[in-house]
């Protein structure tokens, strides 16, 4: 084979290989259907041997109220998928509890059987929404990690995450906001991470948050709205 041949079949499998790779969450979203899934409610799905009935679901109702109640009304409606185990989980490369699979075609949750709740389904909820105003680009290269799993912390309950229960001095929860990236953030460190971010985002005026992703979405720099809160 010529070198001109081999460096084609290179590209091409970079080409194809990197976006399947970084996006393979997406993707299986995507393909619920051929694995197993069956929309149940709109944009929600289960395994097919899942024998729950509708009531079961009311959690995600709640949750998406918990996060209207508190930043107003959702716009987001992203694909939600709930899995019966560990196994299930790992076919939309998804922990336990829950994961998001963001990419430039579509907005996933998919919530394990420890994350089936209101607290869990809200903080992902959240999360959407963040993707929904900014859109999969600018929320990639303009919203801190850091900043986003805290604000998402603000409608999840959890005993170890509310303000009251975390014992943290200034240096570290300033320490948290140089986590910008995922793979800063989700490290050996992560819980006190998420802690670190809770408390960093306590004073965020909740009422004026979309109206600033909105100007994130325009142009305006995360550091210029969210750095002081007037």
């Amino acid at each position: 084979m010529k070198k001109s041949s081999y460096l084609y079949l290179t590209l091409s499998v970079i080409l194809i290989g990197t976006p399947l790779y970084f996006f393979k969450g997406a993707i299986a979203c995507e393909a619920a259907g051929p694995l197993g899934y069956e929309q149940v409610a709109p944009n929600v799905f289960i395994a097919t041997s899942d024998n729950r009935n509708k009531d079961d679901l009311a959690f995600l109702a709640h949750a998406r109220s918990r996060v209207s109640d508190t930043f107003g009304e959702m716009t987001a409606r992203p694909t939600i998928i709930l899995t019966l185990n560990k196994d299930e989980s790992d076919k939309f490369f998804a922990s336990t509890t829950a994961s998001s699979h963001f990419s430039p075609f579509n907005n996933c949750l998919v919530l394990g059987p420890k994350g089936q709740n209101v607290d869990v389904a809200a903080h992902e909820l959240v999360h959407a929404e963040i993707y929904e105003r900014l859109g999969w680009l600018t929320q990639m290269l303009k919203m801190p990690r850091w900043f986003e799993e805290g604000i998402s912390l603000t409608v999840d309950f959890r005993e170890p995450f509310l303000p009251e229960n975390i014992s943290m001095d200034e240096a570290e929860v300033e320490a948290v906001k140089a986590l910008f990236f995922g793979h800063q953030f989700y490290n050996e460190n992560a819980f006190k991470n998420y802690q670190a971010a809770r408390l960093a985002v306590d004073s965020v005026d909740k009422r004026k948050f979309y109206a600033k992703l909105d100007r994130i979405k325009q142009g305006e720099s995360f550091d210029a709205l969210f750095s002081t809160e007037d």
